[in-house]
């Protein structure tokens, strides 16, 4: 998933209309139920900290026990926060660069 796709599927979700997120092709009557717990097990595994995400194996559970409750997911690592954007605007204000590394120009000899 892309950065934005990771926060519409969250916030779609989050809404509980996260059907809106699914290719419609995929949709049918049947299976509307699968596929939204696809994407919460989706969204658990792209959570910011590796250790709220779940292992293969417990994916696999998740996806094989229809019948299991599944834990809620967090925002997406990929997300954007409000403050973080707003505190790093402030602190970095003139860098122009992502490492804050100097640029070297080479000239011939």
């Amino acid at each position: 998933m892309v950065d934005h796709e990771n926060i519409q599927a969250y916030v779609l979700w989050e809404e509980g209309t996260g059907v809106e997120f699914i290719d419609p092709t995929l949709d049918d009557e049947f299976s509307t139920y699968k596929l939204i717990r696809c994407v919460q097990v989706a969204l658990l595994c792209v959570e910011e900290k590796w250790a709220h995400r779940p292992s293969m194996l417990e994916v696999a559970a998740m996806l094989r026990n229809e019948y299991q409750n599944l834990p809620m997911p967090r925002r997406p690592v990929f997300s954007t926060n409000k403050y973080d954007e707003e505190k790093k605007d402030k602190t970095n204000e003139n860098v122009y660069s992502v490492d804050i590394a100097t640029i070297t120009q080479l000239s011939p000899r």
